[in-house]
C-alpha cells in the first residue's frame, strides 16, 4: 500500500516542483489527484499532479502535451521524479477550466447536444479526477471548481451517456443470443454490464470512465438497487455455466434493466 497524499505533503511536493523548475512564478491553484489521493495507491501508481495558471504556461526545452478540445488546444505535461514515486504533472490554463465547465453546464445538457462526445478523454479524466483532489496550494479555486463539479450536470452526462451504451448492447447481446451465437452474446452482455455499473456509479456521485477502478468506486458508492455482492458475482463471472450461458446472459441482461429504470436521466 503506497501513501496518501493529503494537504499537508503539500509544501514538500511544491519544493519539489520548484527544485525540477516545473513550477510557474505566477499560479492560482496546485493540487493532487488520482488513487494516491484516495488511498487507493500501489507501488507503481502515479503522483498526479494539476498546476493551473492564469495564462498558459509553456515548459522549457522539450516537453510532451495531451491535445484538448478547448482553446488553447493542449495542456502541457511533465513527468518528474518525487522519491520513489513517478509524477505526471498537468499545467491547465483558467480559461480550460471555464470551457470545461461550459461543456458540463445543464444549459448543455438541457440543449439535447451529446456532451459525451464533446467532451475528450483527457478533459473527462481532468474532471473525474478533479471531484477529489486535494490542493497543495490555492485550496479556495479548488474549493470553488470542485463546487462547480458538484453543481454541475456532468455526473448525469456519464449516467446518461453510459444507460444509452448499455441498452443498445443488452438489445445486441440478445439478438445474439438468439440467433445461436452465445459467445459473442456473452461478451456484449459483459460490456452493457460495465456501462450499466459505471451509469448507477454516477447515479450516486461515483464518476468512473473505466473499469481499473470500478470495484472501488461501487464499495464507495454502495448502491442498494444491485449490492456489491451481487455486481461482484456478476463481474467476476461467478454463477456462469459453460453448458448453459444463455441463463447467465439473461441474468445479466434483467440487471442492466433494472438498473436502467433506477438511473434518472
Amino acid at each position: 500500500m503506497a501513501e496518501t497524499i493529503t494537504a499537508a505533503d503539500g509544501p514538500r511536493l511544491i519544493g519539489q516542483l520548484k527544485e525540477q523548475g516545473l513550477l510557474p512564478d505566477s499560479y492560482r491553484c496546485v493540487y493532487a489527484a488520482g488513487s494516491l489521493v484516495r488511498g487507493w495507491g500501489n507501488a507503481t501508481s502515479d503522483l498526479d499532479l494539476y498546476v493551473v495558471t492564469d495564462d498558459p504556461f509553456v515548459l522549457e526545452g522539450e516537453s510532451d502535451f495531451h491535445p484538448v478540445s478547448l482553446e488553447p488546444d493542449r495542456v502541457g505535461v511533465a513527468v518528474p521524479q518525487f522519491g520513489a514515486l513517478r509524477g505526471d504533472v498537468e499545467y491547465w490554463a483558467t480559461g480550460q477550466f471555464d470551457q470545461l465547465m461550459a461543456k458540463i453546464s445543464w444549459e448543455e445538457y438541457r440543449s439535447g447536444r451529446d456532451t459525451g462526445a464533446t467532451v475528450s478523454q483527457i478533459e473527462r479524466d481532468c474532471l473525474v479526477k478533479l471531484q477529489h483532489a486535494v490542493a497543495l496550494d490555492g485550496a479556495d479555486w479548488l474549493a470553488e471548481r470542485r463546487r462547480q463539479l458538484a453543481d454541475s450536470a456532468f455526473g448525469r452526462t456519464i449516467a446518461a451517456r453510459s444507460l444509452d451504451l448499455a441498452d443498445t448492447f443488452a438489445e445486441d447481446a440478445l439478438g445474439q443470443l438468439g440467433s445461436g451465437d452465445p459467445e459473442s452474446a456473452l461478451l456484449t452482455a459483459k460490456l452493457a454490464f460495465g456501462y450499466a455499473a459505471d451509469a448507477l456509479l454516477a447515479h450516486h456521485g461515483e464518476y468512473g470512465i473505466t473499469a481499473k477502478w470500478r470495484s472501488r468506486k461501487y464499495r464507495a458508492a454502495a448502491p442498494t438497487v444491485l449490492p456489491f455482492e451481487r455486481y461482484w458475482e456478476i463481474e467476476t463471472m461467478r454463477t456462469y455455466d459453460p453448458e448453459d450461458p444463455g441463463r447467465w446472459i439473461e441474468d445479466v441482461i434483467g440487471c442492466v434493466r433494472r438498473v436502467s429504470m433506477e438511473v434518472e436521466v
